[in-house]
């Protein structure tokens, strides 16, 4: 039962922290696409779905997710300059 207290501790810890940036409004998969954007070079709505933590989400929850964050303005698509299909994810 130990690790299950630490557990809540870090998710309050979490919780407060998300409070502090701005992201408190988010869905989880939002926050999780979010952390993933900022962590990762030249992300991708492919690359999202092709990595493991992202594998129980569908296509189009994942696309609705990263609509949102363009939405709210924390989130851009830049066009990659080699390959004009390429959409590059970016925090803003």
């Amino acid at each position: 039962m130990k690790e299950i207290r630490n557990l809540f501790k870090m998710r309050e810890s979490l919780d407060r922290y998300e409070e502090e940036i701005g992201i408190a409004k988010l869905s989880n998969l939002e926050k999780s696409i979010l952390e993933f954007i900022a962590s990762t070079d030249n992300p991708t709505i492919t690359l999202i779905t092709k990595t493991d933590y992202f594998k129980k989400y569908s296509f189009s929850s994942i696309k609705r997710g990263v609509n949102s964050l363009i939405e709210y303005k924390l989130v851009r698509q830049d066009i990659s300059q080699e390959d004009k299909r390429n959409k590059f994810l970016v925090c803003t």
